[in-house]
């Protein structure tokens, strides 16, 4: 038997206030802290196109812009709203990578 998944009531997203200003960068510390989703989660939805670093410094980190804190913000509301856990979105982004590279294949396959 699995044991049933608890999801946090949503009033814990809204205890924290962000008002973004859109000169402001942040990195994945920063983002995780504002967002209150794990430095994991945020590195999970950037694989699969959910959140969009904004750019990269040239030693590799991730710099995020206010945009991307809200859209981290809402996909986890999403997830909290709806009860699923961060495996299952991780398997759909998965499964989102494939279909776009079954999609490329078809498009390569066409212009041959």
């Amino acid at each position: 038997m699995t044991p049933q998944y608890e999801a946090p009531s949503a009033t814990v997203m809204a205890l924290v206030l962000y008002r973004p200003r859109l000169d402001e960068w942040y990195d994945l510390d920063t983002t995780a802290a504002l967002s209150g989703v794990s430095r994991r989660a945020i590195l999970k939805y950037c694989r699969c196109g959910l959140v969009i670093p904004s750019f990269e410094i040239p030693y590799g980190a991730m710099m995020f812009g206010p945009e991307a804190v809200l859209t981290v913000r809402g996909v986890e509301r999403v997830r909290i709203a709806r009860g699923l856990e961060r495996a299952w979105i991780a398997a759909m982004c998965e499964v989102l990578e494939d279909l776009e590279l079954l999609r490329a294949e078809a498009r390569r396959r066409r212009n041959e």
